[in-house]
C-alpha cells in the first residue's frame, strides 16, 4: 500500500504546504521512526492553520495515519500551539482511533515552526548541521500537507488551498481559493483595504506582503494564490516589516560596517546557535564588514541560516540585517559551485539557556510594529471563492516546472491535470483549479477563464 500512497500523492501534485513547497511523495519514500505534524504556524497574524486543523481535524489524522504506513513509522506527534483550543478539541474528539499518535504543545514562540526547532522540542533529537530531519529517523509535514495526503488517496489532486488576510483590509478574513486566483480579486472579497484605520493613511501608502511578516515578501497585487501560499498581509509601507524585507544589499552593507558594534545579540537569539549549530550571525558580519582575517569556515557558516530573520527584525538593537548577508553569501557559494562538506557536525549540545531565550509572538509583534493587529483575528469563510479566471503557475514547488498537456482553447474540468511532472525530475504535475478554457499558456504559467 506504502508504493499506491507515494504514487497517488505524487500524482495529485502535493507539496510542503508550509512554505518550502517539497514534493510531498520524495518524504513519503522514506523509511522514518516518526512522523510529525506541523500545526504550530509561528509567523504571526496567519490563522490558515489554524482553521484547517479546526475544520478538519479528522482529514488531518488521515493523513497523518497515510504518512506512517507510508514511511513505516511506528509514532507521530501533532506539534500545536497550546492557544489552539478549539483545534485541540478538534482532534481529541478522534485521537481514540489513532493510539500512536499523540499531541505535543508549543507555547506562543517565534519561530515555533521551524523544523529543527519541532523536531527537538517534541522529540529530543537534533537534526545535524547541514541536515535533515530524515536523518534523525523523523519526517515533519504540515498539516495542511496531511489533509492533502488524505484527500490525494481518495483521488483528489490539490486546487485550492486556505489564505489569510489581514492587517490593513476592510474584514479580515481566511478565505478558501482555487490555485492560481489574484490577490486583487481576494482583496476586493474582504472589502479591499481599510484606508480610514489611520489619519492619513491611503492605499498608496500600503504594500502587500505575501506569507508572513517574518519570512515573507512584497508583492504586486496580480499575484497569485499558489499551494505554498498562507498568507497576504496589508500592511503600512513605511513600517518595520515592509521596510526591512524591501532592504538592499548595498544600503545593507553599509549601515553594517557603519554601526555594527559586535554586541552578540544577533547570535544569542538565533535558534540554529541555541541548538548547537555553528553558525554565530556577530562572527559573519564581522568577517564582511571589517574585512578581518577570520577563519573561511566562519563565513561559510551562513549557510545553516533558516532565515527566520529573528536576528534582523527583533534581536538587533541596532535594525541591522545579517539575514541580507546571509543571502548573499549562500548566492556567491552557489554561484562558485561550493558544496557544503565541513558544516555536518552531528554531535551538537543545545545552549543551556535555551529555554529562556524564546521570543514571546507577542513581544515580536510590538517590535514589528503589529501590535495593533494582535487582536484582530481572521475567521474563516469556508465557502470556496469563485473567480472569474485563474492563472496556474506550472512552478509551486521545489523542482523542474511542470509541461502543459494542454492548448490554447481546451476545455477543462477541475482536478484535471492540465500541466504533468517531466519524466526522471523532481516535480509534481499541476491540475486545473476550476472549470473553464483555457486562453493563454506562457512559460510560467496557464491561464483558465471560467465557463459561463
Amino acid at each position: 500500500m506504502s508504493d499506491s500512497i507515494v504514487d497517488k500523492v505524487r500524482d495529485a501534485g502535493v507539496v510542503g504546504a508550509g512554505g518550502a513547497g517539497f514534493p510531498t511523495y520524495v518524504k513519503l519514500s522514506a523509511k522514518a521512526d516518526i512522523v510529525i505534524a506541523n500545526g504550530t504556524e509561528c509567523e504571526p497574524m496567519l490563522e490558515s492553520d489554524q482553521h484547517l486543523m479546526t475544520t478538519m481535524a479528522e482529514q488531518v489524522l488521515e493523513g497523518l495515519s497515510l504518512a506512517m504506513e507510508s514511511t513505516r513509522a511506528g509514532s507521530a506527534i501533532i506539534a500545536i500551539k497550546k492557544k489552539y483550543t478549539s483545534a485541540i478539541q478538534a482532534f481529541e474528539k478522534h485521537l481514540d482511533r489513532y493510539p500512536n499518535v499523540r499531541l505535543h504543545f508549543f507555547e506562543s514562540f517565534y519561530p515555533a515552526g521551524d523544523e529543527f526547532v519541532v523536531v527537538y522540542d517534541c522529540t529530543g533529537r537534533s537534526v545535524p548541521e547541514g541536515g535533515l530531519p530524515i536523518e534523525v529517523g523523523v519526517v515533519v509535514q504540515n498539516v495542511a500537507t496531511l489533509a492533502n495526503i488524505a484527500r490525494a488517496v481518495q483521488g483528489n489532486p490539490v486546487t485550492s488551498r486556505f489564505i489569510t488576510l489581514a492587517g490593513e483590509v476592510a474584514q479580515p478574513t481566511t478565505l478558501h481559493a482555487p490555485l492560481g486566483t489574484a490577490y486583487e480579486f481576494l482583496l476586493d472579497q474582504v472589502g479591499g483595504f481599510r484606508e480610514e484605520r489611520f489619519s492619513g493613511l491611503v492605499a498608496d501608502d500600503l504594500a502587500l506582503v505575501e506569507g508572513g511578516p517574518m519570512m515573507g515578501r512584497v508583492v504586486p497585487a496580480d499575484n497569485v494564490v499558489t499551494k505554498t501560499t498562507g498568507g497576504l498581509l496589508v500592511l503600512p509601507k513605511r513600517g518595520p516589516v515592509v521596510t526591512q524585507l524591501t532592504r538592499d544589499l548595498t544600503t545593507t552593507i553599509r549601515r553594517g560596517r557603519s554601526t555594527c558594534d559586535q554586541c552578540r545579540d544577533c547570535t544569542e537569539l538565533c535558534p540554529r546557535f541555541l541548538l548547537g549549530h555553528e553558525l554565530q550571525p556577530h562572527r559573519v558580519m564581522r568577517a564582511i564588514n571589517y574585512g578581518l582575517d577570520l577563519p573561511p569556515r566562519t563565513v561559510t557558516a551562513a549557510v545553516l541560516c533558516c532565515e527566520c530573520r529573528l536576528c534582523e527584525a527583533f534581536a538587533c538593537p541596532l535594525e541591522l540585517a545579517p539575514v541580507t548577508y546571509y543571502k548573499a553569501i549562500k548566492q556567491a557559494l552557489r554561484e562558485q559551485g561550493w558544496k557544503n562538506e565541513i558544516h555536518r557536525n552531528r554531535d551538537l549540545q543545545p545552549h543551556s539557556m535555551r529555554e529562556y531565550r524564546r521570543v514571546p509572538t507577542t513581544r515580536l509583534m510590538d517590535r514589528l510594529g503589529l501590535a495593533r493587529y494582535a487582536d484582530m483575528h481572521a475567521p474563516l469563510r469556508a465557502t470556496l471563492v469563485q473567480p472569474d479566471s485563474v492563472r496556474i503557475p506550472l512552478r509551486m514547488h521545489i523542482g523542474a516546472p511542470a509541461q502543459p498537456v494542454v492548448k490554447v482553447g481546451d476545455q477543462v474540468k477541475t482536478g484535471q491535470v492540465i500541466a504533468a511532472k517531466p519524466d526522471n525530475m523532481l516535480g509534481v504535475p499541476v491540475h486545473a483549479s476550476i472549470d473553464g478554457v483555457v486562453t493563454e499558456i506562457a512559460n510560467a504559467y496557464i491561464r483558465i477563464e471560467r465557463s459561463k
